[in-house]
């Protein structure tokens, strides 16, 4: 049995289990307090709860334990329900009932209930309200404090803990849903240029239809079948960005410069599927409107685990910055950085005269 599934699981044994762990642990507590640190009696009138015969003190800390738990509950279950959602007046009102029960009860269990046990302590001998009254503020309000303080850390620290991981399932659900999503557009302005351009090709007995049609059939492999998984060799994907860029050649049919660099070893490295495409497309649709040349460079170079690129485009001096930021594909690209490398990436976006630059470092992992 997994520690995890003891202290979270839902099932009833366990929860027994748990309970029961925690009662016992404080009945320990106070029984071997009781004994250890036992104080000299200065009122003869008076006799302390540890001070008893026989073998009662296990069974008087018992009771104490029973009181705490009855009381510890409805605190627990229901007041502190109400106290997260903001009905304090309600909580408070709660709180002084439940413990005006609990000193009642207290009282009740030090005064008549124990000396029935012990058969030798006459209640009536104590005239001091006072001193009748500490034994049940001490012993049982004090006391239950103690516990019922422990009692809402642990609560507290598992919601927060089981919140975390239910915020963190919902954060990969939330990635695994738009990465469907991204999977469905496919990049149909994309898709249905280059099927048309490679039916002309067809049509005009091209040499090139049947490698392209190879690589557009590659190309859609990759995205629908190879990339179930959270992560992919990025040997993988830049195959299928040099398949991707390729293709845009093909579709641009002219004297376009479409440029990938790359400098370091492919040792096995992983990335997230889908991350670095639609950084491409971008650039694709950006460049080629009212510019001289159409041109995309691409320079990708790692260093281990490090991997940086920078994807440069050239752009039309009359595109504003912001409609340069604000594409779907740059807005899809950078969230899903955000959720799936929160804390090792790094992206800046330039923008230049006549050119865009992207510029992107992630840490990647290595299997």
């Amino acid at each position: 049995m997994h520690l995890y599934e003891i202290i979270f699981s839902k099932k009833i044994k366990h929860i027994l289990f748990r309970h029961f762990a925690f009662w016992f642990a404080w009945w320990l507590y106070f029984l071997f307090c009781y004994i250890l640190f036992q104080q000299p009696n200065p009122n003869p009138e008076f006799k302390p709860m540890y001070q008893t015969p026989g073998n009662l003190l296990p069974i008087k800390t018992f009771l104490w334990i029973i009181l705490y738990a009855a009381a510890c509950y409805p605190l627990i279950y229901y007041i502190l329900t109400e106290i997260i959602y903001k009905n304090w007046i309600n909580a408070i009102l709660y709180i002084a009932i439940l413990y005006l029960l609990l000193f009642a009860s207290s009282y009740y269990l030090y005064w008549y209930t124990f000396p029935a046990l012990d058969s030798t302590f006459n209640p009536s001998k104590a005239n001091d309200l006072i001193a009748q009254s500490w034994p049940a503020i001490n012993l049982g309000l004090i006391n239950f404090t103690k516990v019922a303080a422990a009692a809402i850390i642990i609560k507290y620290v598992k919601y927060s803990w089981r919140k975390q991981r239910e915020n963190q399932q919902l954060e990969k659900e939330k990635v695994k849903t738009e990465l469907q999503l991204l999977k469905a557009q496919l990049y149909p302005e994309f898709l249905f240029e280059t099927l048309a351009n490679i039916s002309s090709s067809a049509l005009s007995n091209s040499s090139q239809t049947s490698g392209m049609l190879l690589k557009l059939s590659d190309l859609l492999s990759f995205m629908l079948y190879e990339c179930d998984q959270p992560l992919i060799k990025l040997e993988n994907e830049i195959i299928a960005i040099k398949k991707y860029m390729n293709l845009e050649k093909f579709n641009r049919n002219d004297n376009s410069e479409i440029e990938l660099n790359m400098k370091g070893i492919l040792n096995n490295q992983m990335i997230a599927p889908f991350i670095l495409l639609p950084f491409l497309e971008n650039s694709f649709k950006n460049c080629g409107q009212n510019i001289e040349k159409f041109w995309v460079n691409l320079d990708i170079k790692l260093d281990g685990i490090h991997f940086t690129m920078k994807l440069a485009n050239g752009i039309s001096t009359n595109v504003s910055r912001q409609a340069l930021l604000e594409t779907t594909e740059l807005r899809n690209a950078q969230k899903r950085l955000t959720l799936l490398y929160p804390d090792n990436h790094e992206i800046k976006l330039i923008r230049e005269q006549e050119m865009f630059i992207v510029l992107l470092h992630i840490s990647l992992m290595v299997t």
